[in-house]
This record gives structure tokens, sequence and C-alpha cells, in this order.
């Protein structure tokens, strides 16, 4: 089978029971808690409750993740506490001896870093009825996100990571584990107009650390305030790059499978443009990097299942919506969606 060089996405997840979960939040951090396990990629999580009814998450990480990604992560989101109190962040809890994160061992020897993190209430966006008022209030969430984390500077925050939207050529190594031919050749011809459009500006586009991963899942909304978002979480996949990529990557999931091709993300678009203008070059470019997300999303997924098919269900969740969007996407007339982005971003 052919590989890939990202072996921190090659590596199995951490694999602790939650007996172990609550024994770790136990030793390190003093709570008695119950744990239940949370869908993860390649770290691995519990959402923990106390016996006073608080609630946490327990993030485990890979074995392979570098302890300075972590910090990088860690101190962003203390960055962005400081630059914008208002933001619903989670909040990182010390561990008994005021450390930010703190280390345990898995029954083969490996060494994980371990850090407890605030619960933010609410219900994911995914379950909820989103309209326009919704979408547009989302997209200033993550425009506050950006200015929020524009002046924000880590030794790692430029760590490689696949699913950086600026890496996205580097897919072509993996295409062969899409199995459809016709799926295949629409994320190749997909990858060759990033390749042509964006490869050859990309350097001149402003720059700065990005969530990078603001899809469905990560964004959680009130259950007391109707159409509020309570919460912005996943911070994994933070790093250092074109900023609009950060917009591309959360407007492809709002995309329409059928009908209008741009979807809901044309509110979601138009709301971040009023709190982050939107410059003219990267409009230019936002359709190939919307495309380019749906495909990143395609390859690395079905990569993993192959890798790990017990986990193919959490693999596989959104790559049904991603393929048929992506055809529908890029089979639509793309001109006209184009001058609909570049007239939302004046």
């Amino acid at each position: 089978m052919q590989s890939y060089p990202d072996t921190l996405l090659s590596s199995a997840s951490p694999d602790f029971s939650t007996d172990e979960a609550v024994l770790i939040t136990s030793n390190h951090y003093g709570l008695e808690v119950s744990a239940s396990p949370l869908y993860s990629y390649q770290d691995q999580n519990f959402r923990l409750r106390s016996n006073e009814g608080k609630q946490f998450v327990l993030k485990i990480s890979n074995a392979l993740e570098r302890p300075e990604v972590i910090d990088f992560q860690t101190r962003a989101l203390e960055h962005i506490a400081l630059t914008d109190p208002g933001l619903p962040v989670p909040r990182t809890i010390t561990d008994l001896n005021g450390e930010d994160y703190c280390t345990v061992e898995d029954k083969a020897g490996c060494r994980h870093m371990v850090r407890l993190i605030s619960w933010l209430e609410g219900q994911i966006i995914d379950e909820t009825q989103v309209g326009p008022d919704l979408l547009q209030q989302t997209g200033r969430v993550l425009a506050r996100l950006g200015l929020a984390l524009k002046d924000f500077s880590h030794p790692a925050a430029n760590h490689h990571l696949l699913w950086d939207l600026k890496n996205a050529a580097e897919l072509r190594e993996l295409l062969p584990h899409i199995e459809q031919r016709s799926l295949r050749e629409l994320v190749n011809k997909s990858l060759g107009n990033f390749e042509q459009k964006v490869l050859p500006i990309i350097a001149g586009l402003r720059s700065q650390v990005i969530h990078s991963d603001l899809n469905c899942g990560n964004i959680v909304i009130s259950e007391t305030t109707p159409q509020a978002v309570s919460g912005v979480i996943d911070f994994g996949d933070m790093v250092h790059t074109p900023l609009i990529m950060d917009l591309a990557i959360a407007s492809a999931y709002h995309l329409g499978e059928t009908g209008d091709p741009l979807g809901q993300a044309v509110h979601f678009i138009d709301g971040y443009n009023q709190v982050l203008p939107i410059q003219a070059i990267e409009a230019e470019i936002l359709f190939e990097l919307m495309a380019a997300r749906l495909c990143t999303s395609i390859t690395v997924q079905m990569w993993r299942v192959k890798l790990y098919p017990e986990n193919s269900e959490y693999l596989l969740m959104h790559n049904a919506r991603a393929r048929t969007t992506l055809k529908h996407f890029t089979s639509s007339a793309t001109e006209k969606s184009r001058r609909r982005i570049m007239q939302i971003c004046k």
C-alpha cells in the first residue's frame, strides 16, 4: 500500500479506556469524574463530568505529536482570551503542579501529553436548524478569531500539516486510495486548478496563525439563546498559513449538494467580510480553495480508512457529503459562482 510521510496522520490514535481517563484526571487534576469518549481524529478525547456537575474535556495527544505543537495550541488559546475575551473558546485548566499539561504512559510504554480544558455548553451546529442569520454570525465569529490571532506568533506555528490548504498539492501522492475512477479524476482536476491559480500567488497573500478547521462539528450553538454561537472548539489544526484559508475551509462545509452550488456559504462569507474585509486577490481564489478543502477531506479520509478500518465510521462521517458537494460545486457554472463571491466581498 502506498504510504505518506506524515507519520502523525498515519499513526494509530491513543487507546486509553474510560477508567484510565478517570484515573488520569484524579491523579493529575484532583478531580473525581465520570468519563465518556468523544470522537477524535488522531488524538483521544473524553468528556468528563465531576461530582459537582462541572464538565471538562480531557485531551490525550498522539504519542508522535511534538510537545512544541501542543504548546503552540495552548499559548494561542491564552492569546485569544487576552485579545478578545468575549470569544467563546476553551480555557486550559492547570494540573496539580500548576502546569498546562502533563504526560502519561500507555501499556506499550509510549508517552502522551495530556491537557484538561473547559467544556463549552450547547449543541454542535450540525444538530440545529441553520438559517442565514446564524451563518452570518458564525462567519463574524471566525473573523473575530482571525483578528484575535493576527499578532500571535510561536516557534511551532509553521509546523507541517497535510490539512493545511497550502499543502493541497501533496494530496496527489494519496490519490490511488480513491478507488472510484471518476471521483479520482475530479479530485485530480481540482488539484490542478489549485496549482494553476493559487500556488503562483500564495506567497503574496496575507498570512498568520488561523484555526484551520471550523467544520460543522467545531461550532457550538447555545441551547438557551437561539441562533447564538456559544463555542468554537478543536484547535488541533492551527497553523500559520494564508488567512483566506480559514474562510475557505469553513465555507466549504456550507456549500450546496443540490440546487445553488454556493448554498448557504454566501451568508457565512458575508458575515466574515463584515468584520474582516476580504481582499480582492483572496476573493479571486476562494472558489479553488473551497474545492481544495473538499478534496483534502475526501482524500485523507479514504487513505486513513484503509489504514484504520475499525475507525471508518468516524473517518467517513462527512465523506459522502464532501464527494457529492465537490461534484455539484465543480460541475456548476463556476464563473457565475466566482462572480457572486466577488460581489459579496466588495
